[in-house]
């Protein structure tokens, strides 16, 4: 396809700037939270207020982009992202909680916009790069987990020093110039052609039922919602356990994000190669095995190589069950309904995702860290059997051996 090197280049870039910005929101946010509220419960409302944004946006910004096209739907994002930075900003500037917590919900918006860079990874690409191009985009996140905490520590450092944590939140609005600026490089399908694909696609949208009813799309969606859900439980409320009950220092909660955020996004190098050789269900259980390992290393003490150990091996399970999702919910529509069907996607991906965020710090605070890694093997039992019915579901379909269709997804 033309322009398809350099359009997989650019949203490589855009999702590392994407990616950057949401570490900062989520690393800081809970700490924020805490400064302001002295509550470890309300610490964690501030990141599931942007995600319950995302969770909302998600289908109208499918629609959006699909009406007035990508380029459109990822520059009002990042507008989206200007906002959000100046707003928290100014919450922790006048001390104000609900402010702060607007601010973060905007930053949301701006997510749910960013979230679609990998579903638009697939339709600048040839069908048999789908899966690789997912994952190099999703790739992205590399550099964003080495740059963000130097970038996030550089800007607390060096502006507005006497407020905590202000100063990072300036990183997010710089961070949305330089977005706008890189999305002005990609191209697209011309207007016209949009428009015609928009006229193939008027009276196609299936219902919610009938999209339901798919067993691709329940095994691919669940999986990747799990994934996001089980990551963003643990994930937000461990700054707080590292730094608030265990008396590490804020740097070594920020080496733990870091680490937990390469280890996400690490595998993206090489897991859409493993996803088109061996399918996405074997890769989607190999990311259970790893955050059932992740589960079991957080239980079993809570010194500084346990986390490590804990959340790396989280970021691990993460990609896997996340991009073996992405790329077999391609199986779950046809090409006039994906606008449709990736917005819904989306909203159960984010949605969960936010209650479990929302919950994170209350948990904490009542059960405790042990207790809140248990229940991870209960969500992970769960998918397991999601995903083995999607497979006996295919075989009765299709009528073909489990080592044919393997294969296929």
């Amino acid at each position: 396809m033309q322009y398809s090197n350099r359009n997989i280049s650019l949203l490589f870039i855009s999702q590392a700037i994407a990616l950057t910005s949401t570490i900062t929101m989520v690393t800081y946010s809970a700490l924020v939270g805490k400064m302001l509220t002295d509550s470890v419960t309300m610490a964690t409302i501030p990141a599931a207020t942007g995600l319950i944004a995302a969770a909302l946006t998600a289908y109208p910004a499918s629609m959006f982009m699909k009406r007035f096209g990508r380029k459109w739907g990822f520059q009002l994002g990042a507008v989206f992202a200007l906002l959000s930075g100046l707003l928290a900003y100014y919450g922790i500037y006048s001390a104000n909680f609900t402010v702060f917590c607007f601010g973060v919900m905007i930053h949301g918006i701006f997510q749910a916009f960013a979230a679609f860079y990998r579903f638009t990874a697939m339709e600048v690409t040839p069908p048999h790069k789908h899966k690789q191009s997912v994952s190099y985009v999703l790739a992205g996140g590399m550099v964003a987990a080495f740059v963000a905490p130097g970038a996030a520590q550089f800007f607390e450092g060096n502006f507005y020093l006497p407020i905590p944590y202000a100063g990072t939140f300036i990183l997010v609005v710089v961070l949305s110039f330089l977005t706008q600026f890189i999305l002005l490089f990609l191209k697209f399908p011309h207007k016209n052609v949009v428009q015609k694909e928009q006229k193939t696609e008027e009276g196609t949208k299936p219902s919610l039922g009938q999209i339901l009813r798919r067993p691709a799309f329940l095994c691919a969606s669940l999986n990747a919602a799990g994934a996001y859900l089980i990551m963003s439980y643990v994930m937000t409320s461990s700054p707080v356990q590292i730094v608030e009950y265990c008396g590490f220092q804020i740097t070594d909660a920020a080496s733990v994000i870091q680490w937990h955020v390469a280890a996400m996004f690490m595998p993206a190098f090489f897991s859409g190669s493993l996803i088109a050789r061996f399918g996405s269900v074997k890769i989607l259980i190999t990311g259970m095995i790893c955050l059932a390992t992740s589960a079991t290393f957080a239980v079993q003490g809570v010194e500084l190589i346990n986390f490590y150990g804990s959340l790396v091996l989280l970021g691990l399970g993460w990609n896997f069950m996340f991009t073996s999702g992405t790329t077999l919910l391609e199986r779950a529509y046809s090409p006039d309904e994906k606008a449709h069907v990736q917005g819904i996607n989306d909203f159960v991906v984010y949605g969960l995702t936010a209650t479990s965020t929302l919950t994170s710090g209350y948990m904490l605070e009542t059960v405790g860290w042990e207790n809140m890694n248990k229940m991870v093997f209960c969500v992970l039992v769960l998918l397991l059997i999601v995903t083995l019915w999607y497979v006996v579901s295919e075989r009765k379909t299709f009528g073909i051996k489990h080592s044919d269709i393997k294969k296929s997804y």
